[in-house]
């Protein structure tokens, strides 16, 4: 077994997990977070290479990673995304389809480098079988940034994915979550990071439907500081250990200050559910995992049980058979989804 190291870059938080996937058989190892020093990235573009390749290392050996092969993962919310069907083709011709569709449609530059997969089979009017592709094209100096970054650190980098990928790869291969079995029922998963809200559903018969929302618990820090003076780690400490929604004499101002955010969050949550449901035909959602940094926070998942009318938890573990991975920590889920790489 060779493992690799899978690392995620999110807007404060460097997630990283080690492990490896086999024959099917997703395992890890080990898998830890650190908090990346300020002015590194802005909008996630790099613009501290040196300081972000020195927290990297300085990472890995705090972490006690050993692996050196890299994948790295990013949230690319500025990529441009599409979906795109093509009929049956040889792969030279395929990759100037793509090309070409995503040049003359979408208009993305000659230089942006395009990333696509297969996702799934469709129809045309005519009744013929076309492939569906999901396809990502991402500013050129964007992931040489990144790969500067490796090239300091003296790491081997095999791969750079976004996160849809890596958690639609994770879905199509996990039979279970929480131990609960996947079926024709859709699952919503809705990863809560510091500055983005991305929602995921997914079911058997549907290709992976997501959309990213600018909401994230970046917001509640603000509020926190805003409304109640208190320093960036006090209103970081503070949101991991109260339960703002219990409704107790300490929580309630707090809420109070809140409840818009949460409400609004809510209402947004609510609105992309009802608009898979009615592009799905009815097909309905039957349970819901958080994950992302913003799902530690206490009584989240009880809270959108409530709001969402939806049972709710935290996602704590994903299986295959016998093989079942535990989530340490729910913040590396896209690291870890991203470990998952199928041998061409």
């Amino acid at each position: 077994m060779s493992n690799k190291i899978s690392i995620d870059i999110g807007s404060r938080y460097l997630h990283i997990a080690e492990g490896d996937y086999q024959k099917g058989i997703l395992t890890v190892q080990n898998s830890q977070s650190f908090e990346l020093p300020q002015n590194c990235l802005d909008a996630e573009s790099v613009t501290g290479s040196e300081a972000l390749a020195e927290m990297i290392t300085t990472s890995l050996r705090a972490g006690e990673f050993r692996a050196r092969d890299v994948i790295l993962t990013i949230n690319a919310t500025h990529a441009i995304i599409r979906e795109l069907d093509l009929p049956k083709s040889k792969p030279k011709e395929l990759d100037s389809m793509v090309k070409n569709e995503m040049h003359q449609t979408f208009h993305i530059l000659n230089t942006d480098i395009i990333q696509y997969k297969e996702i799934g089979k469709t129809s045309d009017i005519d009744g013929v079988t076309l492939d569906r592709y999901r396809v990502a094209a991402i500013d050129k100096d964007f992931v040489d940034g990144y790969n500067n970054i490796l090239d300091r650190t003296h790491l081997k980098a095999i791969a750079m994915d976004i996160n849809i990928n890596a958690i639609d790869k994770l879905l199509s291969w996990a039979e279970t979550v929480n131990d609960t079995k996947l079926g024709e029922k859709g699952v919503m998963l809705i990863d809560f990071g510091h500055s983005v809200l991305t929602v995921y559903i997914y079911s058997e018969d549907q290709t992976l439907f997501y959309r990213h929302l600018n909401i994230g618990s970046a917001e509640i820090d603000s509020i926190l500081k805003n409304t109640f003076y208190k320093t960036d780690i006090e209103a970081r400490t503070f949101k991991e250990k109260i339960n703002f929604f219990d409704q107790s004499d300490d929580s309630e101002p707090y809420f109070e200050a809140l409840k818009p955010f949460f409400y609004h969050m809510s209402d947004e949550v609510r609105k992309l559910s009802t608009f898979y449901i009615n592009r799905s035909k009815g097909n309905s959602i039957g349970s819901c995992f958080l994950f992302g940094q913003g799902s530690e926070l206490p009584g989240l998942a009880d809270y959108w049980s409530t709001n969402l009318n939806l049972p709710t938890e935290k996602l704590l573990s994903v299986s295959k058979g016998n093989s079942k991975v535990t989530i340490q920590n729910p913040a590396h889920l896209n690291a870890i989804a991203a470990l998952i790489r199928h041998q061409k």
